[in-house]
């Protein structure tokens, strides 16, 4: 008879769950017994590939192991990582790099083989950095929104498609530019962004635009929405990009129900939150170049590493000749290099440099622009939001 080991399996969520040991018993011999174990392993196989887990194709791991694209609940692995309040760079990579080994837009993760029939119940406690006394960017309930009379639970709460992205172009122009939906009625992006205000046309929560070379204009997969009202910072300047920030008052409100697009949370705080500081991995989005140097339909995810203010100023200092002149890097920028995709100076001008805690997306910068067409080593550089909400705020409740 085969080993007890072999019908050691276990049912969960109606999908039987078995390890390669389970096929062991296929190479038992003797009795009409093991012929049905020979039967029941035919059957468990073919349910594993075609029911259990809903997994997709098979794939390699970043270790170079066997693996099966699945969604994050069945890989306890990379489910911890992902529920994490805050992430190391090496974790970051983990996650991009299991979502790239998978079909594009399919939401799974290359997961080892090992790691999927794992079924663990061991609590995993994430160590939480020492809070800082002087920090109020803890909850949605500190948003610069909830001064507005916003409810904190709509805010921030978003998926990796990111619902308050906006795609800004003009008519007749392939420059384009990418900003935050942070109220049903405004949308906050770079003031360099922002040129002829009755042109412009913004596609709230977009994935996809494409730029019609022969018309001049844009076919995205939602409908336009338009400029009622542009609010650039009054010290804002065009050489030096100081105060490069801008308001956009829309034609009309982005309706707030069900799966409606949903603003980004602007911390109040004017310390960052720990795990936004320097070290610690940021995300940014834009509808950038591709590898032939033309403008992309779709949005792009960044992912890039802070770096501090002294640093940034060095690299800075390094780059005159190119730049002609000295730029000077001061407490209204953030620094950052970037760790996965292009550099953030075509199509990502205007998007948010932001984080995401506890479910909530938090936008803390606004992507000015970056220095270096593949190389890491030179900084993007942003405006720091959390030195400009009393403008903000100042500007909308004037206008209400």
């Amino acid at each position: 008879l085969c080993p007890q080991r072999v019908i050691d399996f276990k049912l969960v969520k109606n999908s039987v769950v078995f390890s390669t040991i389970f096929c062991d018993c296929c190479i038992c011999r003797g009795s009409m017994g093991n012929d049905f174990i020979v039967l029941l392993c035919i059957m468990l196989s073919f349910a594993e590939g075609k029911v259990s887990f809903g997994r997709g194709p098979s794939c390699r791991t970043s270790t170079g192991t066997q693996g099966w694209c699945v969604s994050l609940k069945h890989c306890p692995k990379l489910k911890v990582i992902d529920e994490k309040p805050y992430i190391s760079r090496h974790e970051m990579h983990l996650l991009i790099g299991a979502s790239g080994a998978c079909p594009v837009n399919s939401e799974q993760y290359c997961c080892a083989e090992a790691d999927i029939r794992r079924r663990s119940r061991t609590t995993v406690k994430v160590p939480m950095p020492e809070p800082d006394e002087d920090n109020s960017i803890l909850d949605t309930d500190s948003c610069l929104q909830t001064h507005l009379g916003m409810d904190s639970g709509s805010i921030g709460r978003a998926s990796l498609d990111s619902s308050f992205g906006v795609f800004i172009a003009y008519k007749g122009r392939r420059s384009r530019c990418a900003g935050s939906l942070i109220t049903p009625e405004y949308v906050l992006t770079a003031a360099h962004c922002v040129k002829k205000p009755q042109g412009m046309m913004l596609y709230v929560s977009a994935l996809h635009v494409k730029h019609d070379t022969v018309s001049g204009g844009y076919q995205g997969d939602v409908e336009p929405m338009y400029v009622r009202e542009a609010i650039i910072h009054e010290q804002y300047n065009t050489t030096t990009r100081d105060h490069d920030i801008a308001l956009l008052r829309l034609n009309g409100s982005v309706t707030q129900e069900g799966n409606s697009p949903s603003p980004i949370c602007i911390p109040m705080g004017k310390k960052h939150d720990p795990v936004a500081s320097v070290g610690y991995t940021l995300s940014c989005f834009g509808w950038g170049l591709n590898a032939y140097g033309k403008p992309n339909d779709s949005k792009q995810w960044m992912t890039l590493e802070r770096i501090s203010l002294e640093l940034c100023q060095a690299r800075m200092d390094s780059l005159r000749v190119a730049l002609a002149g000295r730029v000077i890097i001061s407490e209204r920028n953030i620094c950052t290099i970037t760790i996965t995709g292009n550099d953030a100076f075509s199509g990502f001008s205007g998007g948010p440099l932001m984080y995401r805690k506890d479910g909530t997306w938090y936008l803390i910068g606004l992507i000015n622009y970056g220095v270096g067409a593949t190389s890491s080593e030179f900084p993007v550089v942003s405006l720091n939001v959390q030195q400009y909400t009393d403008w903000i705020l100042d500007n909308i409740q004037q206008r209400h």
